[in-house]
């Protein structure tokens, strides 16, 4: 069982408590009542043994809204992490949950108000398998259980000659990788990987270091900055069983061609939505075969600057199509998102437009699938209770940008993480302001730089 600090401060010994173990294989369904008061019940739905286990009922069901969250546990769905709300006025409760899985980020589900405190439920590497806590006449308390991610081994490509070898896929990133060629082909691989806890690891080198050779240029990942290695494209001889070239590619860049590329068999190394973390394969004079460990790619939170009234998370999507938003008396009233799911259009308000005179509407348009929204920068001033926004301007992969709609102040805010799309939004407002705006992004794994020059050497 694990929990970071900010949830050890909810704990609480009232009521009843319950729990559901830690023997499961998923979860697969979490089931919410409440209402304005807060969450009073849940109900977990687990796999255990590769078979559905139902889950008994924690708390009181009195009315009010139902929500359900369900995991695609046969797409290799799977839980992270549970954020939530919680309050101590009347008795400590929790006032809202939200759910984070290795593909998205579902909305708030509950009502998470300015003043409440909040939690984290979230172990890196891990995912949640069980659950316990404590409830009575609403839900008090949540704490979870976790295991170990495994990763995806993609078996090897290329040859059947040279020995064997494995770095496993324990690690959190690849961040270098160094290749030597010489007149048979790929001569070594080297390899720089970070481990769970970002602590570099020792070197790993794969093939020879005697005889002839000319070393190439390392290729470095940039993890710390989200970057990350999505696919290795290359080509072996058959005769041979050595691998000729290779090409690596991250959400930000694209390596130039290492080594010969225009003879032998060609292969792919890479899943779309997922990063490498680990190769294995053979070797003995040459690289004779490459074969690679991959887990999903990360949603990352960019948080706001600024607070102020309600707090609201529109969760994650497949894109962003359009965003409009309100504003006079130089300030922004209200947000409308247009989001792209499952190929419909799913739109999301936030704000409102009450207040006097007349509003002024402004909307930026991307063209997704074709185009991804990448930079959301803003402007907002200090008010009393809070801060308000007064502009925004937009920027998109395919290098648009938006003139700066609304009236710029002199504070700003940058939403962007590099080679990355923003695929949902985060705030807070109320029915007269947009206070505060964060959002959430993912690498854009289809957009990586082209850079198909290749590296020959003559013997």
């Amino acid at each position: 069982m694990s929990q970071d600090s900010n949830a050890l401060e909810m704990i609480q010994n009232e009521g009843p408590k319950w729990d559901d173990g830690f023997d499961h294989d998923d979860v697969t369904k979490i089931y919410l009542v409440g209402g304005k008061t807060g969450i009073d019940f849940i109900k977990i739905d687990y796999v255990k043994s590769g078979k559905p286990k139902n889950g008994p009922f924690h708390g009181y069901s009195g009315g009010g809204f139902l929500q359900m969250f369900e995991i695609d546990n046969l797409k290799n769905e799977y839980l992270e992490s549970v954020e939530g709300y919680y309050t101590n006025r009347s008795g400590e409760f929790i006032g809202a949950i939200q759910f984070k899985t290795n593909l998205r980020v579902s909305e708030i589900i509950g009502y998470s108000y300015w003043g409440l405190k909040k939690f984290k439920l979230a172990k890196h590497g891990n995912k949640i398998i069980g659950f316990q806590g404590s409830a009575e006449y609403r839900l008090k308390d949540l704490d979870a259980y976790f295991t170990p991610i495994t990763p995806t081994r993609m078996e090897a490509q290329g040859g059947n000659g040279g020995t064997k070898w494995d770095d496993g896929g324990d690690h959190d990133s690849v961040t270098k990788i160094q290749v030597r060629i010489n007149k048979e082909g790929i001569q070594y691989i080297k390899f720089n990987y970070v481990d769970k806890d970002g602590d570099p690891e020792k070197e790993q080198l794969h093939g020879s270091e005697t005889g002839r050779g000319y070393t190439l240029e390392p290729f470095e990942i940039n993890h710390s900055d989200k970057e990350y290695l999505l696919s290795i494209d290359g080509c072996y001889d058959e005769d041979s069983g050595v691998i000729q070239s290779l090409q690596l590619k991250t959400n930000i860049k694209t390596s130039e061609v290492m080594g010969d590329d225009e003879k032998g068999t060609k292969f792919t190394l890479g899943c779309n939505g997922h990063e490498i973390i680990g190769f294995h394969g053979s070797a003995q004079d040459n690289l004779n075969a490459l074969g690679a460990y991959i887990t999903t790619l990360t949603l990352t939170k960019l948080e706001y600057i600024g607070e102020g009234s309600d707090i609201w998370d529109d969760g994650t999507f497949e894109g962003v199509k359009k965003v409009s938003f309100y504003h006079n008396d130089g300030i922004v009233r209200c947000i409308e998102f247009d989001y792209v799911k499952d190929g419909k259009i799913e739109t999301r308000v936030q704000g409102g437009k009450r207040g006097t005179g007349d509003f002024t509407k402004e909307e930026f348009t991307v063209d997704y699938p074709n185009e991804f929204l990448t930079s959301v920068e803003g402007t907002y001033r200090d008010n009393p209770g809070g801060t308000l926004i007064t502009s925004l301007t937009f920027k998109t992969s395919n290098n648009r940008t938006s003139p700066i709609l609304g009236k710029a102040s002199n504070k700003t805010f940058l939403l962007e993480s590099k080679g990355c799309a923003l695929v949902g939004f985060h705030g807070a407002s109320s029915d007269f302001f947009l206070y505060a705006l964060g959002a959430y992004s993912f690498p854009m794994t289809s957009l990586a730089e082209a850079g198909r020059g290749a590296i020959h050497t003559s013997w």
